[in-house]
């Protein structure tokens, strides 16, 4: 089934995706249109909605970036599955994880990766201060973060996981240089280096989120307890 927004898209950014690529986005976004019938997945209701903004919105910044077979990505806080199923989708050249505390929306992922045939992605269900500070700790080449929450914890929960000279993404609508002074420092206390938007086009992404480099491993002691993360969430961000 053609989809008109998909469409749009590939004419515009003259991509070529195959006839079982574009089926699997379709086939996505009628599960999560479908699903969010039965439970709230999604606050996008209409499946052209869902096409555009969830799938497309996903791919679209990264959509020139360079991924050697074998790289390894984890979506942190995957919700319905975005980014990482529309990025595994368009791209089998890396391998991905997605990681959500929520067992519904992760068992949606689950039959969505078996229904789909998506053989390059896989579910872990837990939280994400625990997983980092374990058995996933510095194995990703990148970690993608999309409408996880408060920039500040996915700074600490993202960092760990990555390897050294690894990416961290957050589809993020402020510039860098519009973070607060507290969310630019926790970025270099954990191991991170802020890039700035000129030097993405040098990795393949748009002028658009938040781009942090993996500069030196991260101390032990992050990620901390989720009660202290928001702690310092109140008192630092929000002033409270």
């Amino acid at each position: 089934m053609e989809n008109g927004r998909l469409h749009e898209w590939k004419e515009r950014n003259g991509i070529i995706i195959d006839e079982a690529r574009e089926s699997r986005m379709i086939a996505y976004a009628e599960l999560i249109h479908e699903t969010n019938k039965k439970f709230n997945i999604t606050g996008f209701k209409t499946l052209d909605d869902i096409v555009a903004n969830l799938i497309l919105g996903s791919i679209d910044p990264l959509v020139s970036m360079n991924v050697p077979r074998g790289t390894v990505f984890a979506d942190i806080g995957t919700g319905a599955g975005i980014p990482g199923i529309p990025l595994a989708i368009f791209n089998d050249n890396w391998r991905g994880v997605c990681i959500d505390s929520n067992s519904k929306k992760i068992s949606f992922v689950d039959s969505v990766i078996r229904d789909c045939g998506i053989d390059n992605l896989t579910v872990v269900n837990g939280r994400l201060e625990e997983i980092a500070r374990q058995q996933m700790r510095g194995v990703f080449d990148y970690v993608f973060s999309r409408a996880l929450g408060e920039i500040f914890f996915v700074i600490e929960v993202g960092a760990p996981l990555l390897k050294t000279g690894g990416l961290l993404y957050v589809y993020y609508h402020a510039a860098p240089e519009e973070l607060p002074p507290a969310v630019t420092e926790h970025i270099n206390e954990v191991g991170l280096s802020l890039l700035e938007r000129k030097r993405y086009h040098e990795y393949g992404i748009r002028e658009n989120g938040i781009v942090m480099i993996k500069e030196r491993t991260t101390d032990r002691t992050y990620p901390r307890s989720m009660k202290a993360i928001k702690r310092d969430i109140e008192r630092k961000i929000k002033g409270v």
